[in-house]
Formats: C-alpha cells, sequence, structure tokens
C-alpha cells in the first residue's frame, strides 16, 4: 500500500473541506472533524544549536496531511518490528516545535485532552500518523498531539553544569500554548488532561509534581509508565563525552553532523551495564531541580493509570535456549514478589516465557504503577486499567508494549503495517476500540467519578469472547 493510499484510507471517508479558520489558523473539515496541522508553539533561540534554550513562538505550517508535519530527528525506533514503519512517513527537523489539533465540528468549550507520545526518549512525534486524533475527538474531547525533543538533542547538556533538561522546558511551553490558545479551538484552558504513553506517561507523572506546571492541567492520563531512575548531572555528563569521542570520528569520516550524533549516542548507550530482563539502556531524563517525580506532590485531581498484560514481551529476546531462559528466570523470580499473580501469556506460549514476560513486566512496569496507585489513592481519584486483549494470529507478542495505542486513537488504516496488530479484523477493532476511545475520553470530562474507584477493570479476555 502507498502512503496516498494508506492515508485515503486511514478514516477520512470525505474529502477535506478547505476555508476553515480559527483564532486566525487554517484548518480542515474531515468527517465532521476539524483538523489543524503544524502548529508551531516554539523554535530554537540558536538554529545552529539542537540543544539550545526554546523561545515560544506561533504560526502554521502549510501542509495537507499530518505526516508532513516534522518530527525531530532520530533513528529508526527499536519497537519498529512490532509497530511497523509509520514515524518514517514524517520529514525530520532539529525545529520540530509543532502541535497538532482535533476538534468536533463546531466544538466549544469542550475538555482537553494532551497527548504525549513514548519513543524511549529517542523516537516518536507527535505528527506521526500512529496519533491521528480525528476519532478520539469523536468522543466529544479536543486532541492535541506534540512533538519535543528526543536524544542527544534533547538529553546532553551544553554544559556539566546546565541544570536544564530540555524536553521539560519543550513541553511546558506547548502546555502554556493549549493555555493562552485553545479556547479559539472549541477546547475549555481550565479542563486539561495530560495523557502521555511510555515516555510520555513518565513526563506526565513528572510534570503533575513539577511546580511550574501547576495549572497547566487539571488530570493525568499515564499510559505503560516504565519504572525509571532518571540520570544526575554526573551521569549525564559521562554519556555525554563517550558520545561526543564517537560523533567526532564519524563526523570526520564524512557523516553529516545531525546524524552523527545519534549514531554517537546509540553507541555510547549500548556500553552502559545491561542486566538481564530489562529494557536494553536508553536516554533517560535528568532531574536535579525538583523532588523525584515518585515522592513529589501532586497538583491534579484525577490519575488515571493504564498497563499491558504482557508489556516487556517487546524488549526481551524472542528466541533463548533452555538453559538462558532458565537463568533469565531464575535472575527475574529473586528480583519480583514470589506470589506475584501472573497473567496468562499468548497461546504458543510456553509456561516458562509466560512467567518471564509476567515478572519481567511487573519489574519495568507494573510495580511502579502501583507505587503511583498507592500515592494518590485517597488524595486524588483514581482509575486504574489493564490491556489484555490478543490477537488471533500466529507468533504473537501477546498484549505488548504500545499494542493499545492503534485501539486508543481508533485508526486501524494508519497502522496498516504494524506487525503486532496481525489477526486482528476490523470489526474486532472497532468494537475494542470504542471501548477504549469511550475509557479515556470519560476520564477526561470527569464522568463516572463512582467507578473510579473500582480497581481490577479492564480491557482483555472478557471483551474478546463479547466480539469473537
Amino acid at each position: 500500500m502507498t502512503k496516498k493510499e494508506s492515508q485515503a484510507r486511514g478514516g477520512i471517508v470525505t474529502p477535506p473541506r478547505a476555508g476553515l479558520r480559527r483564532d486566525g489558523l487554517q484548518g480542515q473539515l474531515r468527517d465532521g472533524v476539524e483538523c489543524w496541522y503544524g502548529l508551531r508553539y516554539g523554535a530554537l533561540s540558536d538554529s545552529a544549536n539542537p540543544r539550545s534554550a526554546l523561545v515560544p513562538c506561533t504560526g502554521q505550517m502549510a501542509v495537507d496531511d499530518l505526516t508532513e508535519v516534522p518530527v525531530f530527528a532520530q533513528l529508526p525506533s527499536r519497537l519498529e518490528s512490532l509497530m511497523g514503519p509509520g514515524i518514517r512517513d514524517n520529514p525530520q527537523d532539529v525545529n520540530a516545535f509543532y502541535l497538532n489539533v482535533w476538534a468536533p465540528a463546531g466544538a466549544d468549550g469542550l475538555p482537553v485532552l494532551v497527548f504525549l507520545h513514548g519513543g524511549a526518549w529517542a523516537s516518536g512525534g507527535g505528527s506521526a500518523r500512529w496519533y491521528r486524533g480525528a476519532q478520539l475527538a469523536k468522543e466529544g474531547v479536543v486532541v492535541v498531539t506534540l512533538s519535543y525533543r528526543l536524544g542527544p538533542a534533547g538529553h546532553f547538556a551544553d554544559t556539566p553544569d546546565d541544570g536544564l533538561h530540555r524536553p521539560m522546558g519543550d513541553l511546558l511551553a506547548a502546555l502554556r500554548w493549549v493555555q493562552d490558545r485553545i479556547a479559539g479551538f472549541g477546547g475549555d484552558p481550565a479542563r486539561v488532561t495530560l495523557a502521555g504513553q511510555s515516555a510520555g506517561a513518565w513526563y506526565g507523572w513528572a510534570l503533575a509534581g513539577y511546580p511550574p506546571a501547576r495549572g497547566l492541567f487539571d488530570r493525568a492520563a499515564l499510559l505503560s509508565v516504565p519504572a525509571i531512575t532518571p540520570w544526575t548531572r554526573e551521569e549525564r555528563q559521562a554519556i555525554a563525552l563517550t558520545a561526543e569521542r564517537h560523533a567526532t570520528a564519524l563526523a570526520r569520516n564524512g557523516t553529516d553532523m545531525t546524524q552523527a550524533w545519534l549514531l554517537a549516542g546509540v553507541r555510547a548507550l549500548s556500553e552502559r551495564p545491561h542486566l538481564p530482563g530489562t529494557i536494553p539502556p536508553m536516554y533517560l531524563p535528568t532531574w536535579p531541580d525538583a523532588p523525584a517525580p515518585e515522592v513529589a506532590e501532586r497538583h491534579v485531581s484525577a490519575v488515571y493509570v493504564r498497563m499491558t498484560a504482557h508489556e516487556m514481551s517487546a524488549f526481551l529476546p524472542s528466541q533463548t535456549t533452555p538453559e538462558q531462559e532458565a537463568g533469565l528466570l531464575s535472575a527475574l523470580r529473586e528480583g519480583t514478589p514470589a506470589d506475584l499473580p501472573l497473567a496468562n501469556g499468548a497461546p504458543d506460549w510456553s509456561a516458562a516465557r509466560a512467567e518471564i514476560v509476567a515478572r519481567a513486566t511487573w519489574q519495568a512496569f507494573g510495580c511502579f504503577a502501583n507505587e503511583i496507585g498507592k500515592a494518590v489513592q485517597g488524595r486524588c481519584a483514581l482509575v486504574q486499567r489493564g490491556f489484555s486483549a490478543l490477537s488471533g494470529g500466529p507468533d504473537s507478542p501477546g498484549a505488548t508494549h504500545c499494542v493499545d495505542l492503534p485501539f486508543q486513537f481508533g485508526n486501524l488504516e494508519d497502522w496498516h503495517d504494524a506487525p503486532m496488530l496481525n489477526g486482528w479484523d476490523i470489526m474486532q477493532f472497532d468494537t475494542l476500540s470504542r471501548q477504549v476511545r469511550k475509557d479515556l475520553a470519560d476520564f477526561a470530562k470527569g464522568h463516572a467519578q463512582a467507578s473510579w474507584e473500582r480497581h481490577g477493570e479492564g480491557f482483555g479476555p472478557k471483551q474478546q469472547e463479547d466480539i469473537a
């Protein structure tokens, strides 16, 4: 399928109607949803330095489709074998401070859902076709997606004593843009939910306890939030110095400097220790100027936490010898509770494989989600959800990391090349997607607060049986 064919089938039934304007910007009306692409919220203060401070600004790119909006410079994702190559449709730019807005036609005063993409702090972008927000907006919310700095540009400081983590400034600038301008697109700035997945979920939780973010959003939705320890300044500087040596050598051999830094960062990270059963080394935030996010005081009224049943199947080796499997399982049993409830695995997994995935998932994601639930219980309204729906295809990765995203956005055709969706037919997908979209939209709207205290609800085998 060509790019144009994919876009034509991505939920767009009627041609866009031009001439739509809000807040002085050009939009399109597509199937009852107003779409606004390439809205600038900031720019580099020094265009020659991708790590320079952000300057808030406004404007709009002249584009016809979401995939024409640039994302930040990056290498292919390590999860491309599951998610597909969707991010490659977008151009790349070191100055890609853009956001996108979807709103039901004629929206006025609707709750707002701002989504922060994941990607291990190294890849992804709010303008990827994966995050087309039209179907989610039809649930009665204004949807905003955005890009923030990744990799070396976001994580390596210019000087050892530079304590600022650049992506946090990017996100604050984008959230201030939302506060200042979202009313012009039919959204209510007093009812903003900050939703994030994976790395984006970590930022959502961190910002929920970060004093400069107070008043920029009222609710936080955390999807697959990872358990990480942020880098110290010293760790960041040591990795940056290693990467600089690699980048200098690559540039000397003719590699473009932006590409050289991307490759050099990967090499520097690959030299870091990696414990069996954990996510391979990745860029991490630096958090020098605020309490650790897991203990900071929250300034949100409600928290939504969701994770998939088999998050870590995406990061574990798919082929292991019996000896390797036994060693890995032994190590994971030592680092996780003996009485940990074990989710069922995919149909073709061995009992040992299912236990390895379950224990690794708890260690990398579940324990932190549990800590968050305990931290907010009684202080904030709490929603806890699981996602355990499985495809019927062979060699299923299970309910792996990121598999819930297509259902959350309801845009199956934008995921047509994602191997993790093999085995799903469109009717089954749409039925489950409607449930997932409505659940998050209801949270953003503040509906059904009494039900938020119920734990253990989720999307999985029961729903799968109902739609089979």
